[in-house]
């Protein structure tokens, strides 16, 4: 049993609003020694991300323009909650926005937390089994993607070689293949 006791937060104030975070400061008492302290962290809605599998065992990714890194970032479809929006009713709108594909097979693969240092929020992994393309994609105003179609071999040699190398990318299909019992050697 961990001796460890949490801080406690007597005061939290919005410093920053932008459409995608708000910046939250916190003023808390630190469990070691009384004393007052502030730290600031991320307050962002819940993030959804798809692994979509078709019949014949393709894995849909995007392919799209990253302004941190400002370079391209493959990518599983994804993207933020809407209000009043579940995380599955998410997952199954980004996938048709994205890719124009949609699938009647979705299960939670796992909810992580994508920086508990700064962010509060979660992101969840949903597999999209059976997907098939029955629509046209619907970006957002600032998104511009690809879409391409990779085999699951093929999705672990690119987590491997750092094709893909987000982060959060990595760790769900990472713990998809590894469930899969795919994570052995290539």
């Amino acid at each position: 049993m961990s001796k460890l006791k949490p801080w406690r937060v007597i005061d939290r104030s919005e410093t920053l609003t932008t459409p995608v975070f708000q910046v939250v400061k916190h003023l808390c008492v630190s469990p070691k020694d009384g004393l007052e302290k502030s730290f600031v962290t991320l307050s962002a809605p819940e993030w959804v991300n798809v692994i979509p599998i078709t019949n014949d065992g393709m894995v849909v990714l995007v392919n799209q323009f990253r302004h941190g890194t400002e370079e391209f970032s493959l990518e599983l479809p994804g993207g933020v909650c809407e209000l009043g929006q579940t995380t599955l009713e998410t997952a199954k709108r980004e996938l048709m926005e994205e890719t124009g594909y949609s699938s009647d097979d979705f299960s939670l693969l796992c909810s992580l937390k994508p920086n508990p240092a700064l962010f509060g929020n979660s992101i969840h992994t949903y597999v999209a089994r059976g997907a098939e393309r029955t629509g046209e994609t619907h970006f957002d105003e600032n998104e511009d993607l690809e879409q391409t179609l990779v085999s699951l071999a093929e999705l672990k040699a690119m987590i491997l070689d750092g094709r893909i190398d987000h982060a959060l990318m990595v760790a769900a299909i990472g713990l998809f293949l590894a469930r899969e019992g795919q994570a052995g050697r290539p």
